[in-house]
């Protein structure tokens, strides 16, 4: 069975970028001490749970809002 994520990580992520919007993922793994791979498996449960956030072609991510 696989490894439910830390809720309290999720929300922590999803406020890193949305204090530094337009950051890649490697930014913000450095930011919170995490391998850029393991909040890369992340960001779809991230989706999942409503944090969502959008791509541009560069590969930076911005902060889409939280579903209600």
């Amino acid at each position: 069975m696989a490894r439910q994520p830390d809720p309290e990580r999720l929300k922590s992520i999803y406020q890193a970028f949305e204090k530094h919007p337009g950051r890649r993922a490697g930014f913000i793994a450095r930011l919170l001490g995490l391998h850029r791979s393991q909040l890369n498996r992340t960001l779809p449960t991230m989706e999942e749970r409503g944090y969502l956030l959008s791509e541009d072609e560069r590969g930076r991510l911005w902060t889409y809002g939280r579903k209600r």
